[in-house]
């Protein structure tokens, strides 16, 4: 009998969803009102659910009790119908049970309420993505041919999704996107960055649930389906799944229409009302750049002529002194005694004094808590991310195909020996490929590094950075160009970071225990950059070439989850995050053991103009598309996704509020952004050649 209990597991599905339509459509008829069925059972889950469990048990049952007694169970089971019948109900469970996680863990786990509203408010949606999540499930049965094991494989695949949405949602204040999926191959380099963000409950969950399912599947009678059957079925299905996953100009189109409202323009949004799946399948662009609606041959030659125009009144001499250039860009700098809290001594005294002696201002860095790679991709190509397709990374999906001009290869040009230096493995963000497409002439990981002592529990020191950028200085004959990305203070920020703990203690109204620990730490860390750099700067004042660093941090910290430390110190919210320039201003230092004659007033740069203001103020010969940044940084000197900074220091939110010079600017810049990167590159050698 237990044989054949096992063998009707698709009865008691059967019956679990008849009980559960038949609790909606009694409460319809009798509340006449769909929101108050779901709030009724909001109210009394665990007694509608006990109610539905013991009917649909009973109701199994007494079915397969009937079904053994006239002998027809084992037929049944053998039959095909019921093992595509099978593979049909586990779909939509599974479909139905991810669409839930997704919006939930989207939502917020921990508040069940606001998932409730959501599914009130859009029933249709729910049940668009729940079908969606269906028939990739039955895609997949399809594939394996086991409907138990290819559904559960399923279930866990969807979950560890949503739970990644999740944690980048709590952390980074933005979903997940298609793109993110390309560094999967990079997990055993970003798992020790991130360790501190998982729970114990959750991976012992995880495991448990595993090991469970894979006992279960082993004991219980298979639903295979037949070769022929899959062969049927294959192709129809896996169109199907292609369509509404490439929806436009398809079919597939009116179901978005009708069933989701898509706004590429606001991700928050297009993710928070369509729910994660139809945003992320939204997000599904072939082409990482976002093309321009107005680009054509003639479009981006017209551009062109503008850039040369600006050109020729910029014409100048090549400077006789060509001094190294360092780029010194540290993880996660940031001044965090901008937060309303109380710190025992200032984190940042020597790069504070220097600030204040030597030309200085803010980098407008395009990204918050993570993503440093998309910062090197602006300052070392000029190109914004503002124009990328959202969840696009450039090293990724671009820089580690085949070679592009960059800062880099413009250095070469002018003789420079050029060197980048991160202190991690060169497969996160395929640096191991960029790096060279970029025209560098050596790369150096931490296997490949002479100096990686370390002053934290996990990362190499800024110390080992600093000394290794100096050896190639003294070693190189020419003039040299480095690129140093340090590591040392990536989160997590755990109590047990540094031995000892922190020398820097936090006090704040309204400051958790938690955010007290992370500022404290993080903090630590910022003393330590502090340190290590004021130690550099004397390194430099004491070499015989001239030598110029650009010092700049990346992006601002994750301080623990939902900008936690950011709302309890009143910084700003979620909102404040995606609009609020202060967000993405990081310290931004030149500095010089020579007369270099830097302008002083920096002011808030984006990265992508370091190529261009660097060339310039030291007198390097430029072509044209360096003389056209630095007309354009006049006008808009800094702007992300969301954020324009107008050169009276004005900030709006959209292209559309800019006056129509720099907006002018930008349709010309974006031009040569597609042109270059992915379009059919018309004016790629005017743009870069040297007269």
């Amino acid at each position: 009998m237990v044989n054949h209990l096992s063998k009707g597991i698709p009865i008691l599905l059967v019956s679990v969803m008849f009980y559960s339509i038949l609790y909606g459509l009694v409460g319809r008829v009798v509340s006449g009102n769909f929101k108050a069925v779901v709030d009724w059972a909001q109210i009394h889950t665990g007694v509608l659910s006990m109610l539905i469990l013991l009917l649909s048990l009973a109701t199994w049952a007494g079915v397969v009790y009937y079904l053994h007694k006239k002998e027809w169970m084992q037929v049944l089971y053998e039959s095909k119908i019921y093992r595509g019948f099978t593979s049909l109900i586990m779909s939509v469970y599974v479909g139905g049970v991810s669409a839930f996680l997704f919006i939930a863990y989207h939502l917020g786990i921990d508040q069940m309420g606001t998932t409730t509203e959501w599914f009130q408010q859009y029933p249709d949606r729910f049940l668009f993505t729940a079908f969606l999540l269906s028939l990739i499930t039955f895609a997949f049965i399809l594939l394996i041919g086991e409907a138990y094991i290819a559904s559960t494989l399923s279930l866990l695949v969807f979950y560890l999704v949503a739970l990644a949405n999740y944690y980048k949602k709590e952390f980074r204040n933005e979903p997940l996107f298609p793109y993110d999926f390309v560094q999967i191959g990079q997990l055993p380099e970003v798992l020790p960055m991130i360790s501190g963000a998982f729970s114990l409950p959750i991976i012992l969950v995880l495991l448990s649930s595993l090991i469970l399912a894979s006992v279960v599947w082993w004991k219980i009678p298979k639903i295979k389906l037949g070769w022929k059957s899959r062969l049927v079925l294959v192709l129809p299905v896996f169109y199907l799944v292609f369509s509404f996953f490439n929806y436009e100009g398809r079919f597939t189109a009116s179901y978005y229409q009708d069933y989701a409202s898509i706004m590429p323009w606001n991700q928050q949004n297009n993710y928070y009302y369509n729910g994660p799946v139809i945003g992320m399948i939204s997000n599904l662009k072939f082409d990482v750049v976002e093309k321009p609606d107005s680009y054509s041959e003639r479009a981006v030659e017209a551009s062109m002529v503008q850039a040369d125009e600006v050109s020729e009144e910029r014409q100048t001499e090549d400077t006789e002194i060509k001094p190294n250039i360092i780029f010194f860009m540290n993880e996660t700098f940031w001044d965090p005694t901008n937060l309303d809290v109380q710190f025992s001594e200032d984190p940042l005294p020597n790069i504070r004094s220097l600030m204040k002696d030597n030309p200085s201002g803010h980098l407008f860095s395009p990204s918050f808590g993570g993503e440093t790679a998309n910062v090197e991709f602006e300052a070392l190509t000029g190109f914004s991310m503002t124009y990328i397709n959202p969840g696009g990374n450039p090293f990724n999906n671009l820089l580690s195909n085949k070679s592009y001009p960059s800062f880099v290869s413009f250095l070469n040009e002018q003789g420079y020996f050029t060197e980048a230096i991160h202190p991690n493995g060169g497969n996160l963000y395929r640096r191991d490929n960029v790096y060279p497409n970029l025209g560098f002439n050596s790369s150096k990981f931490i296997e490949d590094m002479t100096y990686t002592a370390k002053d934290n529990k996990q990362f190499v020191s800024d110390e080992s950075v600093a000394k290794e950028l100096l050896d190639t200085i003294e070693n190189e004959e020419d003039p040299s160009f480095i690129h140093a990305v340090t590591i040392a203070n990536h989160l997590p920020y755990d109590a047990d970071k540094y031995e000892g703990g922190s020398s820097i203690s936090v006090q704040g109204e309204g400051l958790s225990e938690e955010s007290k620990t992370r500022l404290e730490i993080y903090a630590e860390g910022i003393k330590r950059s502090d340190q290590t750099f004021q130690w550099l700067y004397e390194r430099i004042q004491a070499l015989d070439e001239p030598t110029v660093i650009v010092f700049f941090g990346d992006h601002l910290p994750s301080i623990g989850a939902n900008l936690q430390a950011y709302k309890e110190t009143g910084y700003g919210d979620e909102q404040d995050q995606q609009t609020n320039p202060k967000f993405y201003q990081t310290p931004l230092l030149f500095l010089s053991n020579y007369e270099a004659d830097i302008n002083e007033d920096v002011g808030v740069m984006s990265p992508i103009y370091l190529p261009s203001f660097l060339s310039n103020e030291l007198g390097l010969q430029t072509h044209p598309f360096y003389d056209f940044m630095q007309d354009m940084r006049a006008e808009i000197p800094a702007f992300r996704n969301q954020i324009f900074l107008e050169s009276n220091k004005d900030t709006v939110n959209t292209e559309e509020e800019l006056s129509p010079s720099a907006q002018e600017y930008l349709e010309d810049y974006h031009h040569f952004q597609y042109d270059v990167l992915t379009g059919n590159q018309h004016v790629i050698d005017q743009l870069y050649q040297i007269e």
